[in-house]
């Protein structure tokens, strides 16, 4: 009884070329938790995973183009939860988020917080709150854009505390955070 393995016996073994991922946001969103993933990826294949960056581009337009991609698993998509709610924030897309995807790893979670700049009196979610009721309509909170976590839990905050707050959508959770701490984001 003898054992060839694939690579020995000159059979493709995956990945032998470059596996393009491609990244559809902003400088520090996604990109950032992808570099502190690709060092273990790159391991994990071999050191075959290829060496480039990630390439971005805007959400739907990097998305479509690795929905059309051949499905051999050498073009592969890294998004977050906002790739669920395209559906109902886009009526033109040209994929479909169900049928043209197969996950294949989760490879970061996080959590959401309310943060303001120091300017802004409230030390605390309920003296936040307190504020917003006082001034109705006044305040104004940032997120990476229409639709994605950051503005819909927002959203719920806003419903549940009954309070009125107005959004601000920006592209991109670096733009968000930016206009925070710079108090660019008006009171």
């Amino acid at each position: 009884m003898a054992g060839i393995s694939a690579a020995a016996s000159g059979q493709d073994v995956y990945p032998n070329r470059a596996v393009h991922i491609t990244v559809p946001y902003t400088p520090g969103t996604g990109p950032t938790s992808l570099r502190a993933c690709s060092a273990e990826a790159r391991r994990a294949l071999g050191e075959r995973g290829g060496g480039r960056e990630p390439r971005r581009r805007h959400r739907n337009i990097g998305t479509e183009y690795v929905a059309k991609a051949a499905p051999d698993g050498y073009t592969l998509l890294f998004t977050a939860t906002s790739f669920g709610t395209n559906p109902a924030l886009s009526r033109t897309l040209r994929f479909d988020p169900v049928k043209s995807f197969a996950p294949v790893v989760l490879a970061a979670t996080s959590a959401l917080a309310v943060i303001v700049n120091p300017q802004v009196p409230a030390k605390s979610l309920r003296e936040f709150i307190a504020l917003a009721r006082a001034e109705p309509g006044k305040l104004h909170y940032s997120s990476p854009g229409n639709g994605g976590p950051q503005h819909l839990a927002m959203e719920l905050l806003k419903l549940e505390a009954g309070i009125d707050i107005v959004h601000v959508p920006l592209q991109g959770a670096g733009g968000a955070l930016t206009d925070l701490m710079g108090g660019h984001v008006r009171r």
